[in-house]
């Protein structure tokens, strides 16, 4: 198993320092951040606190359509019928980009929600470019805002260029939960409208627009 640690109390690796993962996102704080390797698996953990309340952060994460709104990379969320009470499902297409590879990836999942602050997403591998995925955030009030608490779990199901090895793919993971830590306080704590975000189209209905083909992520 390979890993890469942040924001511990004592040292603090290169890789997350030119992330920034340790630094303060205006208000928002980033107490710890991991990405590791195991098989063919890719898995995160960050612990955060946000200077915003739980009710806001939680409707921008259960803001289905717009999911773009909170983590760019995400060009198209549409909901879909779900026969399952208290699930729903979401078709979502990103575009990922890795240092000079670009990829748009999709993805059907599973949502629900547990409790008030438990969200939980489930990847179905039959229709999404991934054998597998799993994300569970945890949300909690705390003094001054909310205590935002995620693990997720992404295996692969597409060719990867062998000049792209797992490091790169775990600095991109940790820098995508970066972008998303960031956006979800900036919105939620009403410094930036949703509609100052640009993002691709969202709709319950609609498709994605097509892409450009340049790459519009922070690594490439």
């Amino acid at each position: 198993m390979t890993s890469s640690r942040g924001c511990s109390s004592s040292v603090v690796p290169l890789a997350l320092v030119m992330l920034g993962l340790c630094a303060p996102l205006r208000a928002a704080q980033i107490g710890m951040a991991n990405a590791e390797r195991e098989g063919q698996r890719y898995r995160v953990h960050v612990e955060a606190r946000l200077a915003a309340p739980l009710d806001a952060v939680r409707a921008l994460l259960t803001d289905y359509p717009h999911l773009g709104r909170v983590n760019p990379s995400i060009k198209s969320s549409v909901v879909l019928p779900s026969a399952t009470p208290g699930i729903e499902r979401v078709r979502l297409v990103s575009e990922v980009c890795v240092w000079i590879y670009c990829k748009r990836l999709h993805q059907v999942q599973d949502m629900r929600q547990s409790g008030a602050g438990v969200l939980e997403a489930t990847v179905l591998p039959d229709v999404s470019d991934f054998r597998y995925g799993y994300a569970r955030i945890a949300l909690r009030s705390v003094p001054g805002g909310t205590s935002f608490s995620m693990r997720g779990e992404l295996e692969p199901d597409f060719w990867i260029p062998p000049f792209i090895g797992p490091w790169l793919i775990k600095r991109k993971l940790l820098e995508e939960a970066r972008v998303t830590v960031e956006q979800l306080e900036r919105l939620a704590s009403g410094r930036e409208r949703p509609d100052q975000v640009g993002t691709g189209e969202m709709s319950l209905t609609g498709s994605a627009q097509p892409l450009p083909t340049s790459c519009r992520s922070g690594l490439c």
